[in-house]
């Protein structure tokens, strides 16, 4: 029985057990005249009638009406109650007779007010299950400037100092960067601008738009440059919930229902229920290259039934309908990081497309111009039956030469292999070579891995190139990991070019895990026929903030050299000083980075904040515990507030707050969070903190004694009602400074007075304050 649920409107008006009362009420009344009389006759013209499908009950009442004692339905209906149905068979009114249904046998039992369908599976639309589910969260708006920097210094070579820096303004509209860096040397001072630019994203239609210094959109066969102008490309980074690759639809049937196991690679990876039916698991969990998918169906019993299907999954692929473009106009730039504005004269254009045409094809297309650069061209990536993905591309140049490329890709758990290659032939120019990248005449790359036992490696890999500027390359080499225990793992590796006989090289390597946090490592080898030796101790520095180090030496090719390293990480970011003795010669280096934000009426310095970021306002309230994901971040500052770096943009980031660490006299709504910041923007998170000016007020009567437990008391000012507890305390949350009590006594009502004094305690205990009859 698929799980469907969903009713007619009419249906949906009418509670399914009162649907059922009435009838089965009328049909005892009337259950002889019901069996003496046809169909039409006992539905008469519409009737709402519960319905079984294979046995099972559906859980709804649908709508039928009789024709010449045939039984029809709505064409919704029968959607509704997961059933397959042309709209072709409909009549004018949308009603479908249940005899022209294919595969579909129905029978009317009038006593019970039921119509039992027995339909083929192929006629059942399958229940879909989802092994990821993931619910997209609203994008928290947020406004605000960061300056980010980074700065660096070598004080032995001349006051040599450096500064990066980023001011970024991010606003819902939108976010404009600018980056740079000033170099110190001497007297000589200079700033050399790197990118400037206004972005804007749309995460429903997943595109952006740039307007501004970019990297254009490439694919595996053409090449990026830089370029300063416009761009209108999708981003599918801006959906977190959507997998852009192929991933198989696995299917089944339930006899009975039951629970459904999914196995990938033996490893469970979904569970769920199941109903009788087909039924259909969506979205199954990603793997890279070849598999097997076992789908266990386990009935009531305890009975399993197991189907076992290959995978193939390449990332490489689109799902069938999405579209991926990036389509830049503008003009190349030249000398980055050296000129803040060479940009050529003439104007230039590049785009880039693909299209999933189903989930074994997809489609690509490349086209760039400018003063004397014309190419297009268009390229396939090919899912063949169960022996991997292949690759081919084809591109002509304005300027009388053309590029070929070939490639296939076969990755299984037990074996991997990787061929590609491309190759130009006569004058073949793009937008890179015109930029000054001249354009390889070949690239040939080959490489093979197979695992050795349970935790070990071995990769072959060989790239032929050559270039027009630095010549001939052909380089094979061969790496072998394993990992011997926990905490010892080994990398042995060799190299040769084969266009320069003399280059050649060889090493091994040991890693020690002394503690979670501390590597040791030992490396010996031969470089061009030098011995090489290298020995490095280093101990990671804690996200949360603390101190990490590194301790290293090496000897080589007659030099040798040590070093040394402290790094600290704190909220308001990072810095590191490092050491060197290179053959006797003494160097120094030093750095910091962090920012600044500007938001919510206040300026933080914290870490440097390259993605996205929240600022968590706690309404004043400080040294609060904060916790991203469970992970703690660190304690508000003095005005409540804490920057959050590192965020995932447009994905639900959960954001908590230690309750346990708040004053006995404060309360909130919540103690969590979740904030979905826009890309390269922050979110505020505030959470609602309110302070009350509250105490435990002794309450006695006129001789002293404490109020009876359960006398019901009534603050005047803020009309608050409480109870007397033991000993005559009473908590009110709201005082005054003058406070008037009214209690319900058995002797009738008196009132008490109180003068609420401040006080360093958070809840303090007042009285006793008597409370006083009324004088008669």
């Amino acid at each position: 029985m698929t799980c469907m649920a969903a009713r007619s409107p009419l249906s949906r008006a009418m509670p399914r057990r009162l649907v059922l009362a009435l009838s089965a009420l009328t049909a005892a009344l009337a259950t002889s005249a019901l069996h003496a009389q046809g169909i039409g006759k006992v539905l008469g013209h519409t009737a709402y009638l519960e319905v079984m499908v294979n046995g099972e009950s559906t859980g709804s009442v649908a709508r039928f009406a009789d024709r010449d004692g045939k039984l029809l339905t709505p064409l919704d209906e029968l959607r509704d109650l997961g059933l397959r149905a042309d709209p072709a068979l409909a009549d004018a009114q949308g009603m479908v007779p249940l005899d022209r249904l294919p595969g579909v046998a129905y029978s009317y039992e009038p006593a019970m007010q039921r119509v039992y369908l027995t339909v083929d599976d192929t006629q059942r639309m399958p229940t879909q299950l989802g092994a990821r589910s993931r619910v997209r969260p609203p994008v928290t708006p947020g406004r605000g400037f960061v300056l980010n920097y980074e700065a660096y210094g070598q004080p032995d070579s001349g006051q040599d100092l450096g500064l990066w820096s980023e001011q970024r303004f991010f606003h819902p509209g939108g976010v404009f960067s600018n980056t740079g860096v000033a170099s110190f040397y001497g007297r000589d001072t200079r700033y050399v601008r790197l990118d400037t630019n206004w972005s804007h994203a749309d995460p429903t239609g997943m595109q952006s738009v740039l307007v501004g210094d970019m990297i254009t959109g490439a694919l595996p066969w053409s090449r990026p440059v830089r370029l300063g102008g416009f761009q209108w490309r999708r981003n599918f980074g801006l959906r977190p919930d959507l997998i852009t690759y192929p991933l198989p639809a696995l299917a089944g049937s339930a006899a009975v229902p039951g629970a459904v196991d999914l196995y990938i690679n033996n490893v469970r990876q979904y569970s769920g229920q199941v109903p009788t039916g087909p039924f259909v698991i969506n979205n199954a969990p990603a793997l890279s290259g070849a598999g097997q998918a076992t789908i266990v169906v386990r009935d009531a019993l305890g009975r399993d039934i197991s189907t076992t299907v290959p995978l193939y999954v390449d990332a490489r692929l689109l799902a069938a309908g999405l579209f991926d473009y990036s389509v830049e106009v503008g003009f190349l730039r030249s000398q980055y990081g050296v000129d803040s504005f060479r940009y050529d004269s003439a104007p230039a254009a590049n785009g880039s497309v693909r299209y999933g045409v189903n989930d074994t094809l997809t489609v690509e297309g490349h086209a760039e111009a400018s003063r004397g650069v014309g190419i297009a061209g268009g390229g396939v990536l090919f899912k063949l039956p169960a022996t991997g993905v292949l690759n081919l591309s084809g591109s002509v140049s304005a300027s009388g030469g053309n590029q070929l490329g070939l490639g296939y890709q076969w990755r299984t758990p037990r074996f991997s292999i990787d061929l590609q290659g491309t190759r130009t032939f006569g004058s073949y120019t793009d937008l890179a070579a015109r930029s000054g990248a001249p354009m390889p005449n070949a690239l040939y790359r080959a490489t093979v891995s197979v695992p050795v036992r349970r935790n070990g490696n071995i990769a072959a890999s060989y790239v032929d190139l050559s270039d027009p500027v630095y010549g001939a390359a052909r380089i094979g080499s061969l790496a072998w990991t394993s990992q011997w225990s926990r905490r010892v793992s080994m990398t042995a590796s060799a190299y040769r070019d084969f266009a320069a006989g003399s280059s050649y090289g060889a090493t091994l390597t040991l890693t020690f895990l002394i503690d979670s946090d501390t590597t040791a490592s030992a490396t010996v080898g031969r470089d061009d026929g030098q011995p090489t030796m290298i020995g490095t101790v280093s101990h990671a520095t804690p996200y949360e903030g603390g101190w990490g180090w590194q301790l290293g030496g090496q000897k080589g090719a007659g030099t040798w050299r040590g070093f040394a390293q402290a790094n600290f990480r704190g909220r308001y970011g990072d810095a590191y000083g490092a050491v060197q003795d290179l053959q006797g010669r003494v160097s120094t280096q030093f750095g910091a980075s962090g920012s600044l934000v500007a938001m919510d009426g206040t300026v933080m310095a914290g870490r440097r904040i390259d993605q996205s970021f929240a600022l968590v306002s706690t309404g004043g309230v400080a040294d609060l515990p904060v916790l991203v994901e469970n992970r703690r971040i660190g304690n508000t500052n003095a005005s409540g507030h804490i920057l959050v770096p590192n965020l995932l943009p447009y994905d639900a980031n959960r954001i908590e707050i230690d309750a346990l660490a708040l004053p006995v006299n404060t309360r909130l709504s919540s103690t969590r969070l979740s904030i979905a910041p826009a890309l390269q923007s922050g979110a505020l998170a505030a959470f609602s903190i309110e302070s009350y000016r509250g105490g435990q007020v002794v309450l006695v009567d006129a001789e002293g004694q404490p109020l009876p437990a359960g006398t019901v008391v009534i603050h005047l000012e803020s009309g608050t009602r409480t109870v007397v507890g033991y000993d005559g305390l009473a908590f009110f949350e709201s005082l005054n400074d003058q406070n008037t009590f009214h209690a319900e006594t058995a002797d009738g009502v008196c009132t008490a007075r109180l003068h609420y004094a401040a006080t360093a305690d958070a809840l303090p205990r007042l009285g006793p304050v008597p409370c006083q009859a009324a004088a008669p």
